[in-house]
């Protein structure tokens, strides 16, 4: 396990460790011998894939907004009060080469910095290139646990991803069913369902369940009531 690399499995933890490793991987250099062009391809590397899953976070949001408004204009109900989707923000992209390839080249580095002369165990664990050894959960016994803030009267969920890739979530709008609200690949979700007429209250219901490599896996959650308002 020492002298395995340590890549993970979800694109939020990639970019975590891409980010750390552009930060900390100049410390090491001298020690580990790594040059200034492998640190540099592993900014170049974060910088994109922090750019690229930004792009599409925003785009997720814009596509679920966009979702709800197209469902309340199709289903109503009569005298819903339609409140617009936020515009789709445009992101600079950073301002150096894109680096293809950029999780094949962390790998081969991280194998040749455990297999250095110098490195130690310390090391590993301040670059964060140890593999954890907690052991992995039954996929089959997984089940989301959702809480919920509020942004602007609209309920924001959120849950650990527990080493998934994506959480698929459905939700009842008071019509005794539920249906397919958004596939997220972070671990929080704002729902921008245009809310009730001024005064009036709804009861909103969530269930979600995880997926990996695009399969359902585990249980569904508790279903989770928030009550919401219009303002």
């Amino acid at each position: 396990m020492t002298n395995s690399p340590t890549i993970p499995r979800t694109d939020a933890g990639r970019r975590d460790l891409l980010q750390h490793l552009s930060i900390q991987l100049p410390n090491y250099a001298n020690i580990l011998e790594i040059s200034a062009t492998d640190i540099g391809q592993v900014q170049a590397g974060s910088d994109w894939f922090d750019y690229s899953l930004k792009v599409e976070e925003a785009a997720q949001r814009f596509t679920d907004g966009n979702f709800g408004l197209k469902r309340v204009l199709r289903d109503g109900p009569k005298g819903t009060i339609i409140n617009l989707p936020a515009p789709l923000v445009v992101i600079a992209p950073p301002t150096s080469e894109p680096f293809p390839d950029i999780l094949g080249f962390l790998g081969a580095l991280i194998m040749r910095i455990k297999k250095h002369k110098n490195y130690t165990e310390a090391i590993g664990k301040a670059l964060h290139i140890i593999p954890a050894q907690n052991p992995q959960p039954d996929p089959a016994l997984l089940q989301p646990d959702l809480t919920f803030d509020f942004n602007a009267g609209h309920p924001v969920l959120y849950w650990y991803h527990k080493g998934t890739d994506a959480l698929l979530i459905e939700a009842d709008y008071g019509t005794g069913s539920f249906g397919l609200v958004t596939i997220q690949m972070t671990t929080s979700f704002e729902d921008s369902t245009p809310l009730p007429l001024p005064g009036n209250v709804a009861l909103w219901k969530y269930r979600a369940i995880y997926r990996i490599r695009d399969a359902q896996v585990g249980q569904w959650s508790k279903v989770l009531e928030i009550s919401v308002k219009g303002s």
